[in-house]
């Protein structure tokens, strides 16, 4: 006897969680996330793919479900260089919502992906609608840029191996999963992608991790790092950067 096919999970089913999970969205009033589910659609993207490809200036306000969005893109010397990356419960794209403004980065999906893609200009009618909405979304820029200002601050004032440091214990808490073991935190990244989020070299990266490693602060393997001693990364973050010779 033929085994029934497992049935088809309702698209506006995922799409409510998802709103529902996001953290600048999880507050909003069951009646808006329902209207805004109405107005969304889902995409799925497998890893390395170009989110929105066929049509990137589409203006569209993306709630990352699962997997995880990758912002960056190609300098003009063709070196690749990463913005942000956004895990499960994030939003991206408000920058989409300006009109006539050039973008100079795109998303792919750094691992298979599922988005809640939201059209621009439906989410514009919608928080105009409901003007209150638009204290979260000034919230979420102002922490955004409070964080960017950080990171400009220690990229200027501290040394590579504190800037490394830095960038693992920020990725930590929302793209790290607990090691098998539970000793840790498991990163799935790769040295090109922590190069590209510093502008440093791949060799210099393996240096640095290396270093780590001698330091017992994390284990790497390919595609993969293991943080075992959160603690001692933040430290380092933390600490100023060492006088020149």
């Amino acid at each position: 006897m033929r085994s029934k096919p497992a049935p088809v999970a309702d698209p506006s089913a995922l799409i409510r969680r998802a709103l529902g999970l996001c953290r600048m969205l999880r507050n909003w009033p069951p009646e808006v996330l329902d209207e805004l589910t109405a107005l969304s659609r889902l995409g799925r993207y497998e890893r390395h793919q170009q989110v929105r490809a066929a049509d990137p200036k589409r203006r569209e306000v993306l709630v990352v479900a699962s997997g995880c969005v990758e912002v960056g893109g190609v300098d003009a010397t063709g070196s690749r260089f990463v913005l942000s990356m956004h895990s499960a419960g994030d939003i991206v794209g408000l920058a989409r919502l300006l009109e006539h403004t050039q973008f100079v980065y795109d998303y792919h999906a750094h691992q298979p992906t599922v988005l809640v893609e939201i059209p621009g200009e439906s989410f514009l009618a919608l928080l105009d609608a409901h003007p209150l909405l638009w204290k979260d979304i000034c919230l979420l820029v102002l922490a955004r840029m409070h964080e960017l200002i950080v990171v400009q601050q220690r990229h200027a004032f501290s040394n590579i191996d504190n800037r490394v440091a830095e960038l693992l214990a920020r990725l930590a808490p929302t793209h790290g999963q607990p090691a098998p073991d539970g000793q840790g935190v498991v990163l799935r990244i790769s040295q090109s992608d922590l190069a590209a989020m510093l502008s440093v070299s791949r060799q210099t990266i393996n240096k640095e991790l290396r270093l780590l490693e001698q330091r017992g602060l994390l284990q790497a393997a390919y595609g993969r790092l293991t943080i075992v001693d959160l603690a001692g990364l933040l430290r380092l973050a933390d600490a100023r950067a060492r006088p020149g010779p």
